[in-house]
């Protein structure tokens, strides 16, 4: 499944992660211009970290993946881009445990992000800093839908898993374990689409998050502690 290594490409399909800190304007509004910059400075850190550690989920049944970098990233005031090195099944996966582990530790530090995932077409020089493509688009706009914080499959990269699973090209314990196919609560009500799981939260710390939120905002705690339970619960 996995090619052999390659230089990273500028231009190639591939899957893309936009992540954005909810509440960044108001945080900027209620912190002192130090404390955001510190909260950034950590997120920056905390990122640069997961492209070193994540190994390819699939390393037991593809002998050719070697550990090495398959995700990289850049940060956009108070979002952040993920892209991965090519359109491989194993790179998706990759991304999807990258995303996972930034989202629970934005959210054990208070400030929690939601994302998107796409697949398509992008142009990513990191040494110009240019990055542009439809699915980087796509990305945006879907996980400003999103009414939890999670991290959603958009219908391309979704495709992807769907068709992968239809041609047993994966196996689905895969999937399952890292997605989480649910009635995803967006802003205009809950619709069907894959999900990044997320399982390494502990439950105070997105009660936590009660505390720095009031009114319909709040609405996002309730649904990510709904989300979160559904995610991970017991199998009788």
């Amino acid at each position: 499944m996995k090619k052999e290594n390659q230089e990273w490409k500028v231009d190639c399909k591939r899957y893309v992660g936009f992540m954005d800190v909810i509440g960044f304007k108001d945080m900027v509004a209620r912190k002192s211009h130090e404390e955001v910059g510190q909260m950034l400075q950590k997120m920056s850190f905390m990122k640069d970290i997961l492209q070193k550690i994540i190994a390819s989920p699939l390393k037991k049944i593809d002998k050719k993946f070697e550990r090495e970098q398959r995700v990289k990233s850049v940060t956009f005031s108070d979002s952040v881009l993920f892209v991965t090195k090519d359109d491989s099944l194993s790179d998706l996966l990759v991304l999807s445990s990258v995303l996972e582990i930034f989202q629970e530790a934005a959210i054990q530090r208070g400030a929690p992000t939601k994302g998107a995932i796409s697949f398509g077409r992008l142009t990513a020089d990191f040494e110009k800093s240019i990055f542009y493509g439809q699915p980087l688009i796509d990305a945006y706009l879907l996980q400003d839908q999103l009414h939890y914080y999670g991290i959603i499959v958009d219908n391309e990269a979704e495709a992807r898993i769907i068709d992968s699973l239809r041609l047993k090209q994966i196996d689905e314990s895969l999937i399952k374990g890292h997605f989480y196919r649910l009635a995803t609560p967006l802003k205009s009500g809950k619709v069907q689409h894959y999900n990044v799981r997320l399982s390494n939260l502990e439950e105070e710390q997105i009660e936590d998050m009660y505390k720095t939120v009031s009114g319909s905002v709040r609405k996002y705690v309730d649904n990510t502690i709904v989300i979160y339970e559904l995610m991970n619960k017991k199998s009788s």
